[in-house]
């Protein structure tokens, strides 16, 4: 097996983790619900997303969290997310690129969870106010 070395590599990352994500019993409906029609242009942006990550090649601006904020996911899911990417790391890819890949899936997913938790929190309070 080879690192992430490329743009190609990336591509083939973000296609074979979302083709898992589409079929996966929790994630796939919800996924496929909000992506349907377009998947294409999701794998687009995620593309350049990984590709800022993983290669440190500036080419995503945005906030990635705050797309997140509506949907009904919480800790299940991210654990799921992260089990099937890292297979899907593993299964394709070694090297210094490809921890990298692993390590900042497990810190993205933590981050997202906790950001999500904390505007849900923020969105409850003031709806009690």
């Amino acid at each position: 097996m080879k690192d992430i070395e490329s743009i190609d590599d990336v591509k083939f990352l973000v296609d074979h983790f979302y083709a898992k994500v589409q079929v996966d019993d929790l994630l796939g409906p919800i996924f496929n619900s909000r992506l349907e029609g377009r998947w294409e242009k999701h794998h687009k942006r995620l593309y350049r997303f990984w590709n800022t990550v993983l290669l440190r090649k500036p080419d995503y601006y945005g906030k990635p969290v705050e797309m997140h904020f509506d949907m009904n996911i919480d800790g299940e899911h991210f654990t799921r997310w992260l089990e099937i990417w890292n297979e899907t790391v593993k299964n394709n890819f070694e090297g210094t690129i490809a921890e990298r890949a692993l390590l900042r899936g497990k810190t993205m997913a933590m981050a997202f969870l906790e950001k999500i938790e904390k505007h849900r929190q923020n969105s409850w309070e003031s709806k009690e106010i």
